[in-house]
């Protein structure tokens, strides 16, 4: 009979290994879900869960035995061949990651978005920018200019978005860069792939943590496609996915079988545009792009990987371990941190960017705790002339409800059930309030609508002082 801590280790390795076959699918969740920085995050002692020290034990075993596992590949005599007809090729690189970006923008363009499908433009002329961009990369002697346009883009996105938000799409940024130099001095030009790199890598690193200081973001999205979780548990798997995605970005950050891991993401990258159609095309152009340019490039000729700057196998291990460690904790904190300060700044915010809409006839909400069989304790919503939508257009008497327990917002709720098991025993206050699809509360003239009970909660029963 396997004990507890084996039987840990078997499921966190198993999702470790399942969970590369959809994590991808889940790279930019703010694609398929209603995200907004008014949620409350998680903070790192939250995240810091026993699944989240088991997986990142397990994904600190999995960087040393890759180094180990690609000095053996090199080995391999097909494999050698391999990497040879590929570096051949590497000529085309610069086309290849042109081709991509042109099409990312022009596809923006179309969408009124900025660069990714939910950075709406907040003006048409950034539009003919990004028309103008892609334009400029067709031609060999305008590149650079298309790459110093795409990155005005994103520093503009920076402003108008935020710096958290727009971490995501940092491999924009490094595009931009690695365009803007293709055609300057070769000591410039050799800096454009390492660029590449390391921002595609930091962006999976950055999406990783997304999943584990909001959640609520991947589980939403999880729950209206399951099959994505592989019969796994969805909060397992989220952090699962989670590290997956920081993993892959450091492999990619250290040129760690570069050529394996580009053609691993590219093929699911592909695979889950069936399942999301042109959003997923939309969103991962310019990423499809990058990995095909990682694919044929390797590490490049003037680019050495660093854990290679070790001779000996136990120091390249040893390398890649603990600055995989060192990753995770300073990705980790920033996030922490930056999501902190965006939550502030949303709490901060002016009282018009609030104001309650009053609609007729005019929506009411009620609750009750209810004990609902397997699924253990639950909050169950009533509500009058309103319908719950998940949708981000205002529309009178639609949209979701938010929760606070105790003064603090923990969740948004898209129908009547809620399951609240996990809440402590003990007193609580439970204040429910219903908003509209763009998260502003619905009024009554002189409030919101809102419904608040103090409630105790206990192993066995619930009492209900409201």
């Amino acid at each position: 009979m396997m004990s507890s801590m084996t039987r840990r280790g078997v499921w966190a390795f198993a999702a470790f290994v399942l969970a590369t076959c959809a994590s991808p699918a889940l790279a930019h969740v703010k694609w398929f879900s209603d995200f907004s920085y008014d949620d409350v995050p998680l903070t790192l002692t939250q995240v810091m869960s026993p699944t989240f020290l088991w997986l990142a034990g397990l994904s600190a075993l999995a960087m040393g035995l890759l180094v180990v596992l690609d000095d053996r590949l090199q080995d391999l005599p097909g494999y050698r061949g391999i990497d040879q007809w590929l570096r051949n090729r590497s000529s085309q690189s610069g086309v290849i990651l042109r081709a991509g970006m042109a099409a990312v923008l022009l596809l923006s363009w179309q969408a009124d978005s900025l660069l990714a499908p939910e950075l709406h433009l907040r003006a048409e002329w950034l539009g003919w920018v990004e028309f103008f961009a892609a334009m400029m990369l067709l031609f060999a002697r305008t590149i650079p200019v298309g790459g110093a346009l795409v990155l005005a883009l994103y520093v503009d996105g920076v402003g108008t978005f935020g710096i958290l938000h727009m971490l995501d799409y940092l491999h924009y940024a490094g595009g931009g860069y690695y365009l803007l130099v293709s055609q300057a001095d070769p000591r410039w030009r050799a800096s454009g792939l390492p660029a590449l790199y390391s921002t595609v890598g930091f962006s999976l690193c950055w999406l990783g943590f997304e999943k584990l200081v909001y959640p609520k973001w991947g589980l939403y999205v999880l729950q209206q496609n399951p099959a994505l979780s592989l019969g796994l548990d969805l909060e397992f798997f989220l952090t699962g996915s989670a590290f997956v995605e920081i993993c892959l970005g450091y492999l990619l950050i250290i040129c760690l079988l570069q050529r394996p891991i580009a053609l691993l993401v590219t093929l699911v990258f592909f695979s889950t545009t069936m399942l999301f159609g042109k959003v997923e095309v939309i969103g991962h152009t310019q990423v499809h792009a990058a990995l095909i340019v990682f694919l044929i490039e390797g590490p490049g000729s003037r680019y050495r990987a660093p854990y290679t700057f070790h001779r000996r196998m136990p120091l390249r291990v040893a390398f890649a371990v603990v600055n995989f460690v060192i990753l995770l904790g300073l990705v980790g904190a920033g996030y922490g941190a930056a999501a902190a300060m965006e939550y502030s700044k949303q709490a901060l915010q002016g009282e018009s960017d609030r104001r309650p809409v009053i609609v007729s006839p005019q929506p009411s909400i009620d609750f009750r705790i209810v004990e609902e069989g397997q699924m253990g304790r639950v909050l169950e919503l009533t509500t009058t002339n309103f319908r719950f939508s998940a949708g981000g257009v205002h529309e009178d008497g639609a949209g979701h409800a938010h929760l606070y327990v105790d003064g603090r917002q923990v969740g948004r709720l898209y129908g009547p059930l809620h399951d609240i098991a996990r809440l402590p025993a003990g007193p609580h206050e439970i204040n429910v309030t219903l908003n509209t699809n763009d998260h502003r509360p619905y009024g009554t003239g002189t409030g919101i609508v809102q419904r608040s009970k103090k409630i105790i909660l206990s192993a066995g029963n619930n009492n209900d002082d409201g």
